[in-house]
């Protein structure tokens, strides 16, 4: 959906795997320490710190003077906090957050169709529970008019339909009403 979306408004998509993927690529290795990178290999959350460090270079790219979408993050209140830091001292809107609805059984299936070394049965429901979790806590930190819910066991066409729909109407600006006269 990610892809979608980056190619229908012209704006960067990149997750926080893409991220991780191109810092341990690099010769720079300023932002993943060793112990962060163990964590990515045995399949455990970035730390807040390190992951909010790889967006913000990202977000204040070139590329992204238009918008762009995050995939994957933030992915913790911790994250969610410096996004919104970040976003006030720069002076860009609040984001929405798109939440994919799908029952675990559906989400195990998929995720172990991807064939990844680390999607073991176990970090499989680990990431289930954390992702219900998370979809919890960035629905309340994006607020009720700037959250998009879609159902994930539809098809691709139907779920992105529905997220461009919801981004939309997300995007519209404060409709005032009058006051009630007294």
């Amino acid at each position: 959906m990610a892809a979608i979306l980056s190619k229908k408004y012209g704006i960067p998509a990149f997750s926080m795997a893409d991220l991780l993927k191109q810092e341990m690529g690099s010769h720079r290795r300023d932002i993943i320490s060793k112990s962060t990178a163990a964590a990515v290999a045995s399949g455990e959350m970035l730390p807040d710190e390190a992951a909010a460090n790889l967006i913000k270079v990202r977000i204040f790219s070139n590329d992204v003077q238009k918008g762009f979408v995050l995939d994957g993050f933030p992915a913790t209140a911790g994250q969610a906090k410096a996004l919104d830091q970040m976003f006030q001292e720069n002076q860009m809107p609040k984001a929405v957050v798109v939440v994919l609805d799908a029952p675990n059984d559906v989400i195990r299936k998929r995720m172990l169709a991807r064939k990844r070394v680390d999607d073991k049965p176990e970090n499989i429901d680990r990431r289930i529970r954390e992702f219900r979790v998370e979809s919890a806590m960035l629905a309340g930190w994006a607020g009720k008019t700037r959250v998009v819910r879609v159902d994930a066991t539809r098809t691709p066409a139907e779920i992105s339909a529905v997220i461009l729909a919801g981004l939309e109407e997300a995007w519209q600006p404060e409709k005032f009403q009058e006051r009630p006269k007294n």
